[in-house]
């Protein structure tokens, strides 16, 4: 009896629709959320039969009831419920007999349920629409794009080639270099959308890895030895020279994170490593590494970096430029090569970005391999460097910020002299990261020697760098004396 009654009042309280019925169907029992949801009195639904609640199971085609037949009420089985206003909704039952031809069912609203995948369907089928929009308005707004851009630097090209006047064969010059950049950002617009479409895909042809490599350090070593940077590339010798795989994309992969490297970095080194990890028949994995002492990311940060559209802080953007979408267009084409890609940074001293990839070696290796001049001449570049963080660096008075100064404005000095009026612009900018701590009292020196570079105006920028160079002189006995 206690027992019943426990039955009882857990039947009264679940949220299911509890039913008990004779073997002839008529109901007996009915729990609390069965009379809500049928609209029934409780002395209605005992008088009534479960012809009139499960109609489409016992309905015959002239309206009346067919006799009562539990095996149509099946366990697990979907049906519909209707309610006492003739209403219905899709329910789930499980179904209980007894011996003597009665028993009990439980049935599950299932109408929230099955609104919720078709919404989720509509949604879904939206998505799609919307993603296919997406798709050819960013096909046809990057062809748009790129028609001009093309045609701008073709013309800007051919007219540049019969200039002699300086300045306006410098303002030529930034015009072709916004001409790449829009095209760099172009052409990732164009990859992101292909990749979100799935109509992304990667060759599989046999390239000269040595050769690329060649072509990748010859793409940087302008923009490195602007900067005044360090260099140092390191290629195990025992990956194979020819390899099956998108020699474009891997250099893709690698050029953007060598471009991030000499745009984030002011002074110090950028180093490139790259080691073949396994070889199994056919197939190569290779291990690449670009270290660099730039501005670094904090640990906090380097969860948005390979995110689209994402950089670390916002005033990256303002700073440097670009879309955001280089590392999650290079996470992507890493894993569509069966690789990984890291990183390893500290707010400050630098970074290192490693990621790994999966490729083919030529049928026909040959082990004698014909080393490209460039490849030869690499070891200018192998050699140590100084592992000194940024921090040191940029924080004024240190000794190696001291020794760092003294270097640039040598250097400065020297461009002046020679009229490398480019190279002096980027090295007064060096100047101005490296006294960064001071700079209330370099910000108008720094801001006057910049305007006369710019003017490629010799005496005033021979007066102005003295300037500058007395005050940093001065900064630095001072802060000589502090300590």
């Amino acid at each position: 009896m206690k027992r019943e009654r426990m039955n009882a009042g857990v039947a009264e309280e679940t949220v299911e629709l509890v039913l008990a019925f004779e073997r002839d169907g008529g109901i007996s029992y009915g729990n609390r959320s069965a009379l809500e949801k049928l609209g029934y009195a409780q002395e209605e639904l005992l008088s009534g039969s479960m012809c009139e609640v499960f109609r489409q199971e016992f309905q015959r085609e002239d309206g009346s009831y067919a006799d009562f037949d539990r095996t149509l009420l099946k366990d697990g089985q979907e049906t519909v419920m209707y309610r006492k206003n003739n209403a219905c909704f899709p329910v789930m039952l499980r179904l209980f007999e007894d011996e003597d031809g009665g028993g009990y069912l439980m049935a599950e609203d299932i109408a929230y349920r099955k609104n919720t995948d078709v919404r989720i369907r509509q949604l879904k089928e939206e998505e799609e629409a919307n993603q296919k929009a997406r798709n050819e308005f960013t096909a046809n707004v990057t062809h748009e794009l790129r028609t001009p851009v093309n045609g701008i630097k073709g013309h800007v090209t051919a007219l540049s080639e019969n200039v002699q006047d300086a300045e306006v064969k410098k303002t030529l010059d930034i015009i072709l270099y916004c001409c790449d950049n829009m095209s760099a950002i172009i052409n990732n617009i164009l990859d992101f959308s292909k990749m979100e479409a799935g109509k992304f895909t990667l060759e599989d042809k046999e390239f000269d890895f040595y050769n690329m490599m060649d072509q990748i350090v010859a793409t940087h070593t302008v923009a490195i030895n602007k900067k005044e940077l360090q260099f140092r590339v390191h290629i195990d010798e025992t990956i194979p020279q020819r390899l099956i795989g998108d020699e474009l994309r891997v250099g893709q992969i690698l050029n953007n994170l060598l471009s991030n490297a000499v745009k984030f970095t002011t002074v110090g080194q950028v180093s490139v490593d790259v080691s073949r990890t396994m070889q199994t028949g056919d197939e190569v994995e290779l291990f690449f590494m670009v270290r660099d002492s730039g501005i670094g990311i904090s640990i906090e940060e380097q969860d948005k970096l390979f995110q689209s559209f994402k950089q670390v802080d916002a005033s990256i953007t303002r700073r440097f430029g670009g879309t955001g979408l280089g590392l999650s267009i290079t996470k992507q084409l890493v894993e569509m090569m069966n690789g990984t890609i890291h990183v390893e940074s500290e707010k400050g001293k630098g970074s290192c970005f490693s990621f790994s990839i999966r490729l083919r070696t030529g049928d026909n290796m040959d082990e004698s391999r014909d080393m490209s001049e460039t490849y030869r001449n690499w070891n200018h570049l192998t050699g140590s460097m100084e592992e000194v963080g940024q921090e040191e660096r940029l924080t004024f008075g240190t000794k190696e910020n001291r020794e760092e100064l003294k270097k640039r404005l040598e250097k400065l000095v020297l461009s002046i002299e020679l009229s490398s009026w480019e190279k002096a612009e980027t090295l007064a900018q060096t100047i101005k990261t490296l006294t960064k701590d001071r700079e209330s009292e370099l910000k108008r020196p720094i801001l006057q020697m910049e305007m006369a570079l710019r003017k490629e105006n010799y005496e005033k920028s021979i007066a102005a760098y003295e300037n500058v160079k007395a005050t940093i002189t001065a900064l630095l006995e001072d802060a000589v004396e502090v300590r």
